[in-house]
């Protein structure tokens, strides 16, 4: 036992940054709430929709893991979660389709095409924002209060390094007519969730997953010759907070080059 609590604790570091990272107060400006959403479907109140949970058998490594989990929390803030946009879809980021959230390995691919194909001169970082919302699942490692649990996954991208651009930034891109597309998309249970559960630790959601992302990022301007570039990230999954099926908790490891 002794030895598998030694082999936990680093895998713990890293997937408490991964899921709670989301939420510590970023150094950007505040978003607005829905300023920019025009007819976008805006969904305000608490989801009657709950995502499935389990009892995994508290056995002494489930007991120590939770505990890391807890007091990792303690020393953490969301308030910049209150302050993100409530969820919504828009014309330029629609629902998944229903087909592409059953199972884990086709939702992260639908994701990352929508969250990675954008045009910047006709969608806002604030719409982009609340579609996260609408896409979030719940951190279901510790307690937290339920307005704010809605909000884990869009206060992950507003924490560097992050695929979303700050706000100065996009409307620069938005200025310049810039373009994003994804290719050559690739996915696969990360190591380090295999590893984590190799110990005995199993997650209260039983749609909780990390998978590896990589593909190739094309950035193109008008004038310009396109930059393509090696884009890759870790993506937490579990049950999402508005539907039923997989949503994303966290995005985390964000690299490019």
């Amino acid at each position: 036992m002794r030895a598998k609590l030694l082999l936990t604790a680093p895998l713990l570091l890293v997937l408490i940054v991964v899921v709670l990272m989301a939420l510590r107060p970023s150094s950007e400006a505040p978003v607005g709430r829905m300023s920019q959403l025009g007819s976008a479907k805006v969904d305000t109140a608490l989801p009657s929709y709950r995502p499935l949970r389990v009892m995994p058998p508290q056995t002494a490594i489930q007991q120590t893991v939770d505990q890391r989990f807890a007091q990792e929390w303690r020393s953490e803030s969301a308030s910049t979660a209150a302050m993100l946009p409530e969820a919504a879809t828009s014309v330029s980021f629609p629902p998944i389709a229903a087909s592409d959230v059953q199972a884990p390995s086709t939702y992260a691919l639908a994701f990352t095409q929508e969250l990675l194909d954008i045009d910047f001169a006709t969608s806002t970082r604030e719409e982009l924002l609340a579609w996260a919302s609408y896409n979030n699942a719940p951190n279901s490692i510790v307690a937290i209060p339920a307005l704010i649990n809605l909000k884990v996954l869009p206060a992950s991208l507003t924490i560097r390094p992050t695929p979303l651009p700050p706000l100065t930034q996009w409307r620069g891109l938005a200025t310049a007519r810039t373009t994003w597309r994804v290719s050559g998309l690739v996915t696969s249970v990360s190591p380090i969730w295999t590893q984590l559960l190799a110990t005995g630790w199993l997650p209260v959601d039983p749609l909780m997953a990390m998978y590896d992302v990589s593909g190739t990022l094309t950035v193109t301007t008008p004038g310009e010759a396109p930059v393509v570039q090696s884009m890759f990230f870790v993506l937490t999954l579990g049950g999402a907070s508005r539907h039923a099926g997989y949503g994303a908790m966290a995005l985390n490891d964000w690299t490019v080059n």
